[in-house]
């Protein structure tokens, strides 16, 4: 939701926010407004897909901060679409503006991209700390501003529609909340976040103590996400405005409404400005209906936060499961399956990529179309009609429609039991999704799932990739897993080694988009099926900048290993994850993906014509083209400006890849765990 303008007039308005030095006390977190505020709000990278480690240190902050000064948080996270699809335009809206912002950024312009996985590493890092949060099976505001009331404490969130809600305790601005700056009474010596605090009393007294009833009147008037009167919104208020300049308008309509005694008296005023009996009924239909989207009755969450009890659901979300229900809730699954299950609908995540190729999210269509054939499974045991799912997704710049067919799941295999059936079927279920038959046995459990999900990429991402973007995978997964020394030695090389100038590579971009989709359906899809494989630490498997830097390194002839210590249990996990994902491949592929990065060849002439395109001021990184180097001018690390050896050690290294991918494929044999492609057993 959120009411255009009102956050700006409000923040703006001397009289209306006071300073509060706030401790002791719970507090209700607007989980998905916060976390794209405090990623948009740190200068994290979006360019790159993510820097999720940093985000996930910066929600641990914030939490310690919060416990530092007493405050006990409750965080309240959004869930699916909104049944009655009242919204759906506004979703529409969005998802274009998501497209253009994302391409905007990935041709160095300007633009906001919320990087994948953001929302896995807020979940992840909120039960790392152990701090309550639920996850609503819907839009989250109303829940949250009920519970709000309901405990007589704040809230803290963005959301415009916060200044509406009749909050007893009223509402704290993220962007007002100096949680960073934690400062100490001198009296007490106990620690407070100093912040700005609205209430509505606050608000109304401000306009001759009007009724705070009229304040839905005025969202609606306004327009939020529900209701959009055009005619009514775009009328003069100005003119009852008592000032001049930006607000105006806002600052009229509040003097306007607030002669009226009560909202019916206030719809009557409305409609006066009407001439047409048609418009004046759905104007008024509007209003009414608007309105109650900020009447406040008691929330069942204090019952979800006190004893995990199950909450209490409205419309069709009652016929889920009620195991699904409670994984929603708990946020252990996410919450697009709601629009699949209720709207059989879902919007797919734009990211920074090469808008000149097919969407990256085309590359993880298989695994969802498991995902859901098992969300469906009932409809296709009673129906004899193709299931499928609406997507929503990009071509080119444009926002489009498509069907997807759900594939049909073993017979017999239901959703509503799904979490009875045995561990191993449903281990077979996630394998064959992915297209193996082994679960890579001899690497650390919290690094299996990635590992298949790499090998998926690896092998249907389109164009395909070739070695030196494995190479960066993989090792950005290392990294997440080293202590600060031995990051620091890599830091330091890859550091020493930079030459001029980057801008994007949009192949490399595209590349990773592509590998984050697979991971983040690989994710969904284990879930699902709950959890046969254990879930990996998110925050620890990707690294934008680093990553994207690896690869470039990687492109200009830098090996792995000059990277890490020999024999150092870095370049054993490096060795062993880039083993274990080979095993799982065809010859075929590991000869395409070797000829490819032996062969590689950058078209300098398209690469020159997409600088020449871009005019200095839009690029916010600066270019370096690596074939602008010979191999001769490259020689520090391979020993000889002819070339001859480093030429060398690129077939010995293709040499030993081929033999150590032998060598796991046998060792999983051996355990039973055959690495040919096996029968799909689980599909009909």
């Amino acid at each position: 939701m959120g009411v255009q303008g009102l956050k700006s007039y409000i923040e703006n308005n001397t009289g209306i926010l006071r300073n509060l030095p706030f401790r002791d006390s719970k507090l209700i977190i607007d989980g998905c407004n916060f976390y794209y505020n405090l990623y948009f709000n740190s200068e994290l990278d979006q360019m790159h897909g993510g820097e999720y480690e940093a985000f996930a240190d910066l929600i641990t902050q914030f939490i310690t901060n919060l416990r530092d000064c007493d405050i006990q948080p409750y965080v309240v996270i959004d869930g699916g679409s909104d049944h009655t699809d009242k919204k759906f335009e506004t979703l529409k809206s969005r998802a274009k503006d998501k497209i253009r912002r994302a391409s905007d950024l990935s041709i160095g312009r300007r633009g906001t991209c919320l990087p994948f996985h953001v929302k896995n590493v807020f979940r992840q890092t909120l039960n790392k700390l152990k701090v309550p949060f639920v996850q609503c099976t819907e839009e989250a505001d109303w829940e949250i501003a009920a519970l709000a009331k309901q405990w007589d404490c704040p809230v803290l969130s963005n959301d415009s529609d916060f200044y509406i809600f009749n909050l007893t305790a009223g509402l704290l601005p993220i962007g007002l909340f100096s949680w960073r700056n934690i400062c100490e009474n001198r009296d007490t010596k106990k620690k407070y976040i100093p912040t700005q605090h609205f209430t509505i009393d606050r608000l109304c007294a401000s306009f001759n103590h009007m009724n705070k009833d009229l304040l839905p009147v005025l969202a609606c008037i306004l327009g939020n996400d529900y209701v959009k009167l055009q005619n009514i919104s775009s009328l003069k208020w100005e003119v009852f405005s008592n000032s001049s300049g930006h607000f105006a308008h806002i600052d009229g309509l509040f003097t306007w409404l607030s002669k009226f005694p009560n909202p019916e008296a206030a719809i009557h005023g409305v409609l006066k400005f009407i001439t047409d009996n048609k418009e004046k009924y759905d104007v008024r239909e509007a209003l009414i209906e608007g309105m109650k989207e900020y009447e406040l009755t008691k929330s069942s969450l204090a019952q979800f936060f006190n004893s995990n009890t199950p909450i209490a659901c409205t419309g069709p979300q009652r016929a889920l499961p009620a195991w699904i229900l409670m994984q929603l809730h708990e946020g252990k699954m996410n919450s697009f399956i709601v629009d699949v299950l209720v709207l059989k609908r879902v919007m797919m995540n734009s990211q920074v990529e090469d808008f000149q190729q097919p969407s990256s999210n085309k590359t993880s269509l298989t695994i969802r179309q498991v995902v859901y054939g098992l969300l469906l499974s009932e409809e296709q045991r009673t129906s004899t009609d193709k299931c499928c799912v609406t997507e929503y997704d990009r071509q080119g710049l444009t926002l489009t429609c498509s069907e997807v067919k759900a594939t049909k799941v073993k017979e017999g295999l239901q959703l509503e039991t799904l979490w009875k059936d045995r561990h191993a079927l449903r281990l077979q279920i996630f394998l064959e999704t992915l297209g193996v038959s082994s679960a890579v046995l001899y690497i650390p459990p919290d690094l299996r799932l990635q590992v298949l999900a790499t090998r998926y990429w690896l092998v249907n991402a389109r164009p395909q990739p070739n070695l030196l973007h494995l190479w960066g995978l993989l090792l950005g997964m290392v990294y997440g897993r080293l202590n600060i020394t031995a990051r620091k030695q890599i830091d330091r090389q890859l550091r020493q080694r930079s030459r001029g100038k980057v801008y994007l590579d949009h192949e490399v971009a595209h590349l990773y988009s592509q590998w984050q989709s697979c991971l983040f359906w690989s994710l969904c899809l284990n879930q699902l099926l709950c959890r046969p494989l254990p879930e990996p630490e998110c925050a620890r498997l990707y690294q934008g900048t680093f990553v994207h830097q690896a690869a470039r390194e990687f492109k200009r002839g830098i090996k792995p290993e000059s990277l890490l210590a020999k024999g150092s249990e870095a370049e054993k996990l490096f060795r062993q994850l880039s083993d274990a994902v080979l095993s799982l491949v065809d010859e075929d592929v590991v000869r395409r993906i070797s000829t490819k990065y032996r062969n590689r060849a950058v078209d300098k002439t398209q690469s020159n014509n997409r600088c020449k395109n871009q005019s200095a001021d839009e690029l916010s990184f600066e270019h370096i083209d690596i074939e602008d180097y010979d191999d001769d001018d490259y020689d520090d690390d391979y020993g000889g400006k002819d070339g001859r050896e480093r030429k060398d050690q690129k077939s010995d290294m293709n040499e030993s890849i081929l033999k150590a991918r032998t060598r796991h494929k046998a060792k999983a044999r051996n355990a039973n765990n055959p690495s040919k492609k096996s029968e799909r057993r689980c599909y009909d």
